[in-house]
């Protein structure tokens, strides 16, 4: 899929924006501040998950020329997709109809709310590699392996649950081996542990 318009509503410094693409690659250009990295997250919210930033809700509102901090209003990110299956039409925003409670996205497509975000990926999906990521090349494997999970479930979506009972399995043998030991220091339950391996092995 490739998007053909996005829009954005009091989005970071966008109050309103519009942009027409086509199928090919883009470039965005510009003096630093100008909003390229604000397009980015955009579109990052058009997939499951937390946004390029990993930001709060809250702090993506568009704050009014010279206020300290962004005020509660509603942000929203729209686009137009071209599938092999024809146009849809996908978005996600912020749920201010509760605010004071925990922070919610609301996610739309081709304009009725869906229940979760996981509804995005069988759209759209997308990857970022930023500069704050550096660190993944540079500490231990359990992000590298979280970076290239979501590569695959960029194009297998079932790979989530994979990922889900793996790190189940790896939570259940870990608190086996730290609550389970017998008298002689070995594994209360072998045969537990063992099927608990396979499981990890197996994903």
């Amino acid at each position: 899929a490739s998007v053909a318009r996005l829009t954005l509503s009091d989005f970071r410094c966008y109050a309103s924006q519009r942009i027409d693409t086509g199928p090919e690659p883009v470039v965005l250009s510009g003096p630093n501040g100008a909003g390229k990295t604000n397009v980015l997250e955009a579109l990052s919210f058009l997939v499951p998950g937390r946004g390029l930033r990993s930001a709060k809700l809250s702090e993506i509102s568009r704050a009014e020329p010279g206020a300290p901090t962004p005020d509660n209003r509603a942000w929203a990110v729209a686009a137009k997709l071209e599938t092999p299956d024809g146009s849809i039409d996908i978005g996600s925003g912020r749920d201010t109809q509760h605010l004071g409670k925990r922070e919610k996205r609301v996610v739309r497509i081709d304009g009725a709310t869906v229940k979760s975000q996981a509804a995005l990926s069988e759209h759209l999906s997308a990857q970022w590699l930023t500069p704050q990521m550096d660190r993944l090349f540079l500490e231990g494997a359990s992000a590298r392996r979280r970076f290239l999970d979501r590569l695959v479930f960029g194009t297998d979506p079932a790979h989530a649950g994979r990922v889900s009972a793996y790190e189940h399995a790896m939570r259940e043998r870990s608190r086996l081996l730290r609550n389970g030991q017998g008298d002689s220091g070995r594994p209360a339950d072998p045969e537990w542990l063992h099927v608990l391996e396979e499981t990890m092995a197996s994903k």
